[in-house]
């Protein structure tokens, strides 16, 4: 079974309380963490009918006092994996 091509297009990310300067390294967290997760996973149920969805609710999270870049992006990309199968 040969693997499918699956396409997330994320135009806004909205997080409340981290500098703009944080941005592309969360974004390129994001982007690594999405990738293991449909790789190690698969394709969420809540997609596997191949529909676009205009928004997904990710909700929120706790994180530490200092989270890194890294970290935060993986959390992120935990809950919008974590969202796309509802």
């Amino acid at each position: 079974m040969s693997p499918r091509e699956i396409q997330v297009h994320i135009e806004e990310l909205v997080l409340h309380g981290f500098s703009a300067a944080d941005a592309p390294g969360i974004g390129a967290a994001v982007e690594r963490e999405l990738g293991r997760l449909f790789a190690e996973r698969g394709v969420p149920e809540g997609l596997t009918a191949g529909l676009a969805r205009p928004a997904v609710d990710g909700g929120s999270f706790a994180h530490g006092t200092r989270p890194t870049p890294e970290r935060l992006g993986a959390q992120v990309a935990g809950a919008v994996y974590g969202g796309l199968g509802r």
